[in-house]
């Protein structure tokens, strides 16, 4: 059989489709399968690299957040005790009755471990008093006479006092249906309050806390009994006085029962192995117990010598680099913090408003109060200027880096007087901006 060219053209065109279609179901389409897998396999590797690498870029971040989360808790749980032992406690109370010059006994209840007791408070309105009618009337009388300006006593006056007269009629009988509306309102808010409050008291048995309460009976002068009630209330320890019940024994004596409750908050560092310590021979625990450091040492010795305080330190401290505060401040509410191995930004704005000062800060962690865009919080200040004390210290090495630039805005009739004590002399870390007709930088 002859085949003419032509037909062998098309076989030889066939042929290679016919191997086309083989390799592209053979081996192409293999090929292309496993470089689909690899490229997916890739993806995959490359997003778990992502998110390690960013994981690891925020292990700095995340440190710093432990620190000042850490710092936070330690000074809020600081006024209490770290658990009950009402040994240490008995020795506690009884110095304080002897350092008061009082005698007395104590009684204990049994530790709770229950939501903390919450009172509720109602308002109620007063009724008004009978006379208070008329003299709302002589009021209104009186203001409509100056608007018109009648000087007169004439009929005109006598019509004005007519219609006077019913307007306060019609008010008082519009006041009585609002008033009982507003009865009505209160019973329906009322009913749905105690709904919510069995729900608040649902929730409030989630959160816990071990407290105990304890009876004091006591019996001695006067002046005693306040000497024990100033020294309670000055105690590093939280000491709630819930009620006291005084009799006179004597023309220069009293006798009666103090009726106290003392609340446990387990801390996150070793208080706990330092409070239990037990040498009655010799001072034990911390000599500062319930003191963590973030509010001890310097801050502490600032009390009633300035407005606020302000901390910067190393990013190798155990405490956060930018502490800033309220003095006095117990519980550490009003405290901002920020940790980081460079510069912070802090700004604190004072304002004035009549006779009223208020105050808010702010850093990259956090603001006071956290509705940075009112005015702030109201403050009275202890003197004549308002004082900021800034306690700083040397770096530690060439890598220690930590600073503040604290940016003053003062917008009162005062004087703001900086005082920063401790500071590297070489390589400051406390930098003050602001008006200088306004703000005072005293290094110490």
């Amino acid at each position: 059989m002859k085949i003419s060219n032509r037909e062998k053209v098309m076989l030889y065109i066939l042929g290679i489709i016919v191997l086309g279609l083989a390799y592209y179901q053979l081996v192409y389409s293999y090929e292309i399968n496993i470089i689909q897998q690899k490229v997916k396999q890739q993806n995959e590797i490359q997003q778990k690299y992502t998110t390690a690498i960013n994981t690891i870029n925020s292990i700095e971040s995340k440190k710093s957040d432990v620190k000042i989360l850490k710092a936070k808790i330690s000074d809020e749980s600081l006024p209490f005790y770290p658990t009950i032992s009402e040994e240490h406690i008995i020795l506690e109370l009884d110095n304080l009755l002897k350092g008061s010059g009082l005698d007395g006994g104590i009684k204990f209840n049994p530790i709770i471990s229950d939501s903390v007791e919450t009172e509720d408070k109602k308002s109620s309105t007063l009724a008004e008093s009978s006379l208070q009618g008329i003299v709302d009337e002589y009021n209104n009388e009186v203001n409509d006479k100056q608007k018109s300006g009648i000087e007169n006593k004439g009929e005109s006056e006598k019509s004005n006092e007519n219609t006077s007269s019913v307007d306060s009629k019609n008010s008082s009988n519009s006041d009585k249906i609002k008033s009982s509306g507003n009865s009505n309102t209160n019973n329906s808010n009322s009913s749905s309050g105690n709904n919510s409050s069995s729900s608040k008291s649902k929730d409030q048995k989630k959160n816990t806390v071990q407290y105990l309460k304890a009876e004091v009976n006591f019996n001695g002068s006067y002046d005693s009994l306040n000497t024990l009630l100033k020294a309670i209330g000055s105690n590093e320890k939280k000491i709630v006085v819930n009620s006291i019940k005084i009799d006179q024994d004597t023309l220069s004596s009293v006798k009666g029962t103090m009726n106290l409750e003392i609340y446990a908050v387990p801390k996150i560092d070793d208080e706990l192995e330092g409070y239990l310590k037990w040498n009655l021979n010799n001072t034990y625990g911390k000599s500062v117990p319930f003191s963590t450091g973030a509010a001890s040492g310097n801050i502490e010795a600032n009390k009633d010598t300035s407005d606020f305080v302000a901390t910067v330190k190393s990013s190798t401290s155990d405490l956060p680099t930018i502490m800033l505060g309220k003095v006095n401040d117990d519980l550490k509410t009003t405290y901002v913090y920020a940790d980081s191995n460079s510069m912070e930004n802090v700004e604190i704005i004072l304002t004035q408003d009549g006779d009223k000062y208020y105050y808010k800060y702010k850093t990259s962690k956090g603001t006071f109060p956290i509705n940075y865009d009112g005015i702030g919080a109201e403050f009275v200040p202890i003197s004549q200027n308002i004082i900021l004390d800034v306690k700083s210290e040397n770096r530690i090495t060439s890598n220690d880096k930590s600073e503040i630039k604290l940016k003053i805005i003062n917008k009162t009739d005062k004087l703001v007087n900086v005082n920063v004590t401790g500071d590297d002399t070489a390589d400051p870390r406390v930098k003050v901006e602001g008006d200088g007709s306004s703000i005072s930088v005293n290094q110490k």
